[in-house]
């Protein structure tokens, strides 16, 4: 399908339609050429908008995860796929040959590791443990599916990214019958745009917050401070593994009724944290790199959708 010049391939065309990824506040995340994948036609801004009226909506009351996956998580669930199809022929020769040697040292035990832009691990598991996690991941995806939302990375533009895990990911979605609707999936960056951008207020102000998440010393205090700075009134804290989520058990009895919502950094094993989280009947958000923002606010700079139009380059 071509707009604004980008042609995505037929294979990587995995839902009915594409519409222009457009968010209010975010223009030059929003590039001419952007794109995300959708199950209608629709306008992204009034579905990211109703995406928040939702979150709002649910504060305190009822049981929302959400769960965003791209790459990494993709990555963990699939295993290794074919280079993009756009991408040059050298690329995706050694692209080839790159998943070969991973898919070869895996299997001789050094399993799966993942970090993101050197800030932090997202998870560290041995071929063994990959193995078990990817038979226990679809049904913690179909739960999170069937009470919450799920945020896959499923937008593009003219640098090929991500999409060529897309084929893989819709035969893993019917395999498991995972079903993506209009109620249970978003784009995966309106969870970041939510957090950071003109309505983020509207999330924070007066909230009583539980973090689960594995800082510790001044980096969570930074966490902390960044949170009460967006208005947020309590700062609860769930500590967990800072690279092996899928084997942590919390307890977080002690909040039940005490907290409004929960935000999430738990890496490839998030699925794992937020279907534990179930009785404390609030939103559970799946925040990912935006705590790497509270905590240091220049590393804004370095992720899409995590920098307003309203705050200077």
């Amino acid at each position: 399908m071509k707009r604004f010049g980008v042609q995505l391939p037929a294979a990587y065309q995995i839902l009915p339609e594409s519409i222009d990824f457009v968010i209010s506040g975010f223009s030059r995340w929003s590039p001419p050429g952007s794109q995300t994948l959708s199950l209608t036609k629709r306008d992204c801004g009034e579905w990211y908008n109703q995406f928040i009226d939702r979150l709002i909506g649910a504060m305190g009351k009822e049981y929302l995860p959400v769960c965003r996956m791209s790459d990494g998580e993709f990555l963990f669930a699939l295993g290794q796929q074919p280079a993009d199809i756009r991408a040059p022929l050298i690329l995706r020769v050694t692209g080839a040959l790159l998943s070969s040697v991973k898919k070869h040292f895996c299997c001789h035990g050094n399993g799966f590791e993942a970090e993101s832009l050197g800030h932090y691990q997202s998870g560290t598991y041995t071929r063994s443990e990959w193995d078990a996690a990817q038979k226990l991941y679809p049904e913690l995806i179909k739960h999170i599916s069937e009470k919450g939302i799920l945020a896959p990375h499923l937008s593009y533009g003219k640098k090929p990214f991500q999409e060529h895990y897309f084929p893989a990911f819709r035969k893993w979605l019917d395999m498991h019958t995972v079903v993506l609707t209009d109620s249970n999936y978003i784009p995966f960056y309106f969870v970041y745009a939510a957090l950071t951008g003109p309505r983020k207020q509207e999330i924070f102000a007066g909230r009583r917050v539980l973090v689960v998440n594995s800082a510790k010393g001044e980096k969570r205090s930074a966490i902390e401070r960044g949170l009460l700075r967006e208005g947020v009134k309590i700062v609860s804290w769930c500590d967990i593994s800072a690279c092996r989520s899928m084997y942590d058990v919390i307890d977080i009895s002690r909040f039940k009724e005490q907290v409004d919502f929960a935000l999430v950094g738990a890496g490839v094993g998030k699925p794992k944290i937020l279907v534990q989280m179930e009785s404390l009947q609030v939103p559970c958000i799946d925040a990912g790199y935006v705590f790497e923002v509270w905590a240091n606010s220049a590393n804004a700079a370095y992720r899409p959708f995590c920098s307003p139009d309203s705050t200077k380059p």
